[in-house]
């Protein structure tokens, strides 16, 4: 519930996770409208139909208030590549991408409603951890959702596919986020370099 004006209005955001291949064009020109209002840097992205500007998810959590969608959250499994001096290993990861809050609608509780579904979706999908990277404003948000940030490490990945698919990005990232999904947060190892093999979500 939220207040407005002094009276208190109960929420009607309803709330469902659709895979990729179930989504109609009609869908993603929906989502596509959210994502541009709540994406004002990105202005050439989430044209039309288009609501992806990295990899593409897997499964998304779509939040909506009566048909219009208000809250939205894209999830990838993937194996990165993560390594400290020795060889490599590979680690199982739902990579969240995507996350969003109609500006519109934010101030209601939604962006915490959305980040309790995803890790719902997570368990779901049985991956061990969660893991993003994200702006320094954006880490209070998670860590109040469980993710825990990381000792700096240092990140590959191509770039956003809708911006330069072929430019891989080769730097140090302080605002990588963790978080246990089916095993504890004592089982990430430590590493100090991590390749997503890939674009983010």
């Amino acid at each position: 519930m939220f207040e407005l004006a002094g009276v208190t209005l109960r929420s009607m955001t309803t709330w469902e996770i659709r895979r990729e291949g179930e989504l109609g064009r009609t869908e993603h020109a929906e989502l596509a409208t959210m994502l541009r209002a709540a994406y004002p840097d990105f202005p050439t992205a989430f044209t039309g139909e288009l609501t992806w500007y990295g990899s593409r998810p897997e499964a998304r959590v779509i939040g909506k208030d009566g048909d219009r969608v208000i809250a939205h959250a894209g999830v990838l499994r993937r194996f990165v590549r993560i390594s400290e001096g020795g060889a490599p290993m590979e680690v199982l990861v739902g990579n969240v991408g995507l996350v969003a809050v109609h500006p519109e609608s934010q101030g209601r509780g939604i962006g915490r409603e959305l980040g309790t579904r995803v890790t719902a979706l997570l368990d779901e999908l049985a991956v061990p951890f969660g893991l993003l990277m994200c702006g320094e404003h954006s880490v209070g948000y998670y860590e109040a959702l469980g993710w825990s940030r990381l000792p700096e490490v240092h990140v590959r990945y191509l770039d956003f596919e809708q911006r330069d698919p072929y430019r891989v990005i080769d730097e140090q990232c302080a605002t990588t986020m963790v978080l246990p999904v089916r095993v504890p947060l004592r089982a990430w190892p430590m590493v100090d370099r991590l390749d997503w093999a890939g674009s983010q979500v």
